[in-house]
C-alpha cells in the first residue's frame, strides 16, 4: 500500500456498524483472519457478486489485511450450499495461508460470535470482542475497497424486494435512496416502505427521497407497507411492552432458538417478556441479561409461535442496563456451548418462508450503473467515532475522490471523500453536499 496511508482512505466496514477499517488493522500477530462471506440475511446478494465479479480486488486486499495483521491463519466464511461459488472460491485462491470455511445455510451465520466459533472452536469472552481471543473479523466489500488502494466513493448494494428488476448496483456514496431503488425499475414508493440492511436487522428508512446511501448500506429491501414485517417494524415500544404484558405465556422457545444463547452467553430473551409483563424495566436488573442480545431478530420474527416482540423487549431492557453502567464483562463464568445448538440452527429457507419473503426470493446479478447523479449529500458520520472535520468550503471546486472531511488527530474516525466532481453546494455540521454544474 505505497501510494495511500490506509488510515486515509476513508475505509470501515461496510456490512455493520462501520467501524474504521484502519483502526482494526491496526491489530498485529492475530492468530486468525475471517473474511464475513456468509451473507446470512435473506434477500441480499452483494458479497457473493464481489466475491463472483471482483475477485482480484477482493483477494488483493485479503492478502494486505492478512500481511497487516501477520495472521497465521486465513478463512473466507462462505456457506456451502453456494458451491459453485465456494469451488470457484477455492480456486483462486493465491496464498497458503487462506483457506475456505464451509458455512451452514443458518441465521445468523455471519454473526462475528458464530464466524469466530466455526473457525477457531473458541468462544468470544462475556463482553470481549474478536480480538481477545486473536481473531480479527473482516466484510467482503471492505476487503475489495482496500485491494482497490483508493478513496471509498461508491458502494455496492442490492436492491430487491418489490423491484422489477432485482440487481447489485455500485453508486456513488450520498445518492438518494429512492434514485438507487430507481435503477432496479421502481419510480413510484407510494405505497411502499424501505429497509436498509436485511430484513432481521435493518432499518427502516424513514425518508426515501432525501435519506442517502451511505457508506454501510448493504442492500435495500423495499415492500409494500401492508407487509406483515413492516407492520412488526413501525410498531411503537408502547404498543410492542403491551403486547408482551398481554399475551406471552413464556413458553421459552425465544430462548430456546436464540444463537447467542445456543452459543452459551446468558441472553433468555423470555426473561426480558416476562419482566415486561411485572413491571418497569426502571424497577428491576430481572432481565439484565439482555446486554448479551445481539439484535438479530430471531426470537421475534421466528421463534415466538405467537409473533410477539422479544427482541424488542431486549432492545428495551439492554438500553436502560447499558445506560446504568452494566458492563457484559463484569458477569461471572465463560461461555459454554449448548448441545443441543446444532439441532436448534434456523435455516435461511424458513426464515424466508416465515418472513413471508418467497415472492420476492430472486437473484440479484451485478449491474453496471451508467446514470450520472447531480448531487450527493455525504454526511461528516457514516462510520462509529466521531464526525470529520470538512476540509472545504462553500462554493470550491472538487474531483471525485478528493479529501474532503479530514479525521480529527487521536479520535476514531474515517476520512470523507468526493463521491463526485463538482462544486461544494453546501457544508454544515452534518454534512457536505456536492452539486454538478
Amino acid at each position: 500500500m505505497s501510494d495511500f496511508n490506509i488510515s486515509n482512505l476513508g475505509l470501515v466496514g461496510c456490512g455493520g456498524a462501520g467501524f474504521p477499517t484502519h483502526v482494526k488493522l491496526a491489530a498485529r500477530n492475530v492468530e486468525a483472519l475471517i473474511v464475513n462471506a456468509a451473507e446470512c440475511e435473506p434477500l441480499l446478494h452483494k458479497d457473493k457478486e464481489i466475491l463472483l465479479h471482483r475477485t482480484q480486488d477482493f483477494f488483493t486486499g485479503l492478502i494486505v489485511a492478512a500481511d497487516l495483521t501477520g495472521a497465521a491463519n486465513v478463512y473466507i466464511g462462505l456457506k456451502k450450499k453456494h458451491a459453485d461459488l465456494f469451488n470457484f472460491m477455492e480456486k483462486a485462491i493465491p496464498d497458503r495461508r487462506i483457506k475456505m470455511l464451509p458455512l451452514g445455510d443458518f441465521y445468523p451465520a455471519g454473526d462475528e460470535y458464530e464466524l469466530v466459533y466455526e473457525a477457531t472452536g473458541k468462544l468470544i469472552p462475556f463482553g470481549g470482542i474478536p480480538l481477545n481471543i486473536g481473531c480479527v473479523v473482516m466484510n467482503v466489500e471492505t476487503l475489495m475497497n482496500l485491494g482497490l488502494n483508493r478513496p471509498v466513493t461508491h458502494k455496492l448494494l442490492t436492491v430487491t424486494g418489490a423491484v422489477s428488476k432485482p440487481c447489485t448496483i455500485e453508486v456513488p456514496i450520498g445518492i438518494t435512496v429512492s434514485e438507487a431503488i430507481a435503477l432496479a425499475g421502481l419510480n413510484n414508493l407510494d405505497g411502499m416502505r424501505v429497509i436498509d440492511g436485511g430484513p432481521m436487522m435493518g432499518k427502516l428508512v424513514t425518508a426515501p427521497h432525501t435519506d442517502i446511501v451511505s457508506k454501510t448500506t448493504g442492500g435495500l429491501i423495499v415492500l409494500p407497507e401492508t407487509h406483515v414485517l413492516i407492520r412488526k417494524m413501525t410498531a411503537s415500544d408502547s404498543t410492542r411492552t403491551r403486547i408482551a404484558k398481554s399475551a406471552c405465556d413464556q413458553c421459552t422457545d425465544c430462548s430456546e432458538l436464540c444463537p447467542r444463547a445456543l452459543l452459551g452467553y446468558p441472553i433468555r430473551p423470555h426473561k426480558a417478556m416476562r419482566t415486561a409483563q411485572f413491571t418497569p424495566y426502571a424497577q428491576t436488573d430481572y432481565a439484565i441479561d439482555s446486554v448479551f442480545c445481539s439484535d438479530c431478530g430471531l426470537c421475534s420474527n421466528f421463534a415466538c409461535p405467537e409473533d410477539l416482540p422479544p427482541r424488542e423487549m431486549c432492545a428495551i431492557a439492554k438500553r436502560y442496563h447499558l445506560g446504568k453502567g452494566v458492563k457484559p464483562a463484569s458477569f461471572q463464568g465463560s461461555p459454554q456451548v449448548h448441545p443441543m445448538r446444532n439441532m436448534r440452527r434456523v435455516t435461511v429457507e424458513r426464515l424466508i418462508k416465515k418472513l413471508g419473503l418467497l415472492d420476492y426470493n430472486h437473484e440479484a446479478p451485478l449491474q453496471t450503473v451508467s446514470k450520472t447523479f447531480n448531487k450527493v449529500v455525504l454526511p461528516l458520520k457514516m462510520h462509529i467515532g466521531v464526525p470529520v472535520t470538512p476540509t472545504v468550503k462553500l462554493g470550491d471546486k472538487v474531483k471525485a475522490g478528493q479529501l474532503i472531511g479530514a479525521m480529527p488527530d487521536g479520535k476514531l474516525s474515517a476520512a470523507l471523500h468526493a463521491s463526485i466532481s463538482g462544486t461544494v453546494s453546501s457544508v454544515d455540521d452534518k454534512a457536505i453536499i456536492i452539486s454538478k454544474e
